[in-house]
Formats: structure tokens, C-alpha cells, sequence
């Protein structure tokens, strides 16, 4: 079952080009999945209620065509896929409403689980639900894997962090398009241009009054000309926290 949500980008949504910040298009898809997931009587608030759980995003892919702008309609279409042991696949069309007509300038996936609030562990009870079986909607969006991403020994730029209040969600923990826009902050050279496609996987928490650095790897086509960016947030501990591949889309 599938569920659309419309929104007016404003002036706090884009950078300077006037179009959309990659991590305010973020947002904007966990938004839409998160009320559609209330809609179909499997949000937050229910599984918070019933298992002390919470949905907790572990990997996104996007992939933008174009990127709305400035007071566009941004029409965001979303369903979940289907449930793979502990984790759930919800998918998502994003598109341009003109004359009452959506035209289609972007699409992603996501993969989530639910974590136990108080162990902080996966926990699988609320995958049993009955509601599922009416709702799952089996369209898949595909796209080409890339490798895992590692820790960076060389990077070409770097940026430190100390998480703070203004950081933080309602689990207490950094917020998930914060890391991304940690790293946009560190290098946001493509940001403007598309076709683009994002990566991002997150791995660790992190917390409030935690010092977290971003590294940032540059890579180049034959030409010498920038094609992707390759970041890893660590953790105060030195471990990963979040790993991100951004890179053009070559036609």
C-alpha cells in the first residue's frame, strides 16, 4: 500500500543554488515514511507502546535526477517492500507537482530495524504484527551495489564535531540527517550537481558531548574531474559511526 505526501519547499530547505539540501531531502523522506508508517498503524508511537521500540534507519540510497527548488511542490510517494528477518525495506518515489501533474525527478530505498529503547538491541517482536501482511507492496527500486566503505587512512579533508542539544532526536541520539550534513559540511563540492546518488550506512550512535570527526576521501574521473566523495564519520572511540558515498550518475 502506497501513501503520498506533498510538500512547499521553503527558504530554511536549499542552499544558495536555491535547491534542496540533500539532508532537508532526507528529512523529508524519513517524514514521509514516518507518517505513512503511522498511517498504516505501525509508527513510532505504536511500537514504542508496545515493545519500548524504536525505528532506527541503518541504510539509504538516493538518487536524484534533478533537484526541486525553491517553492516547488515536492510530492514524496513511499511503501514498504517487505520485512527481511530484522530488517524492513520501505522505498520511495520523489517527484515535481506542475498543473496538478507529478513528474518523477528522483527515487530511494531504506532499510530499517527496531532497536529496544532500553537494551539497545534489535528486537524482532514487532516484524510479527499482523498489519504487515495487508500493507507490503512488493515494488522494489533497484540499484547497482557499491563496496563496502571503510575507514579512510589518507583523506583529503577533515572536520571535527562535538555533538550538542540542537543535534539530538527524540531517541536521545544524533539525529540521522545530522551525519549527513556533518559531512556535507565537510565537502560539499557535488552537491549542486545531478544526476547524483547518495549512499549512506549508518553503524554507531553517537551522543551529546561526543567529539566525532568526518573524513572525506575525493576521487576524480580520467579527466581530472571530480566524481564522487567518500566519507566516514568516526566516533570519539576511533570507530565508524556512519560511512557515506556521494557521486555522480554517468548517463
Amino acid at each position: 500500500m502506497r501513501t503520498r505526501h506533498s510538500f512547499i519547499l521553503q527558504y530554511s530547505d536549499v542552499d544558495s543554488s536555491r535547491h534542496i539540501r540533500l539532508s532537508d531531502l532526507e528529512k523529508y523522506l524519513l517524514e514521509a515514511g514516518g507518517v505513512s508508517a503511522n498511517q498504516m498503524g505501525f509508527g513510532t508511537d505504536t511500537v514504542l507502546e508496545r515493545y519500548n521500540c524504536a525505528w532506527v534507519l541503518i541504510h539509504l540510497t538516493i538518487e536524484m535526477d534533478y533537484l526541486p527548488k525553491y517553492l516547488d511542490e515536492m510530492v514524496i510517494e513511499t511503501w514498504v517492500e517487505d520485512n527481511y528477518h530484522m530488517f524492513s525495506v520501505r522505498n520511495y518515489g520523489i517527484y515535481i507537482r506542475k498543473d496538478g501533474e507529478d513528474f518523477q525527478v528522483g527515487r530511494a530505498t531504506s532499510s530499517w530495524t527496531l532497536l529496544n529503547m532500553q537494551t539497545r538491541q534489535v528486537d524482532l517482536r514487532g516484524f510479527s504484527e499482523e498489519v504487515w501482511s495487508t500493507i507490503i507492496d512488493k515494488t522494489k527500486v533497484e540499484f547497482t551495489r557499491i563496496p563496502r566503505l571503510q575507514k579512510i587512512d589518507v583523506p583529503t579533508r577533515t572536520l571535527a564535531h562535538t555533538i550538542h542539544y540542537s543535534d539530538l532526536d527524540y531517541n536521545n541520539h544524533c539525529n540521522s540527517c545530522k551525519y549527513l550534513q556533518f559531512m556535507l559540511n565537510a565537502d560539499d563540492r557535488l552537491t549542486a550537481l545531478y544526476p547524483i546518488r547518495l549512499d549512506i550506512n549508518y553503524v554507531k550512535e553517537v551522543y551529546k558531548d561526543e567529539r566525532i570527526q568526518v573524513d572525506v576521501l575525493e576521487k576524480t574521473d580520467e579527466e581530472g574531474r571530480l566524481h564522487s566523495l567518500q566519507y566516514c564519520l568516526l566516533a570519539e572511540d576511533g570507530g565508524i559511526s556512519c560511512t557515506a558515498l556521494l557521486q555522480r550518475v554517468t548517463q
